[in-house]
């Protein structure tokens, strides 16, 4: 009796193991999405072979993301830091914090990288202070405790800072 449980058990696990390699086959072989196509390898040559391209496409981005008169550097020039706000008022500038962690923001134009890592770090310099000296209020607001000087100071680098990049990379790109 146990010789023909035994059976049954290693049948079943040929059976399972057979029709998984079908299932993996059978994807490989028949969706699209798996499937490496000629066009593919053209659109990445295309966008490899020209930098000053796909620097305007980036900085359109990190524009779209940071406007001047709009979103967190809006927030920023006009913002005493002395009343309660909202944490979405600086959702820009986490979101470009974030992107250049992950290197999304990566310019071919070594002075316009230079200007970027320079504004990230300031951008990085606030966040880290802004979050050591702010606290959320009961009703999901943010108010600044203390240093609200030194952050004064952090925001204005950070807006100089801004203001270079994003005039060079006008300047540069021409938008």
């Amino acid at each position: 009796m146990n010789e023909i449980v035994n059976n049954y058990k290693l049948f079943g696990v040929i059976f399972i193991t057979v029709l998984l390699i079908v299932i993996v086959v059978y994807k490989f072989l028949f969706e699209k999405d798996n499937r490496i196509q000629e066009s593919d390898f053209d659109s990445e040559e295309s966008e490899i072979s020209n930098p000053i391209s796909d620097d305007k496409k980036m900085f359109n981005k990190f524009y779209k993301l940071l406007p001047p008169a709009a979103g967190s550097i809006f927030f920023l020039r006009n913002n005493s830091m002395t009343m309660v706000f909202h944490i979405r008022s600086l959702d820009g500038i986490y979101t470009f914090y974030e992107e250049c962690k992950n290197n999304v923001y990566v310019f071919m134009d070594e002075e316009l990288e230079a200007l970027k890592k320079d504004f990230y770090l300031a951008v990085e310099q606030y966040l880290f202070t802004f979050e050591l000296n702010s606290k959320e209020t009961s009703s999901g607001y943010y108010k600044v405790r203390y240093n609200v000087d030194g952050l004064h100071i952090l925001i204005d680098d950070l807006l100089k800072k801004y203001d270079k990049f994003a005039y060079l990379g006008q300047k540069k790109l021409i938008l």
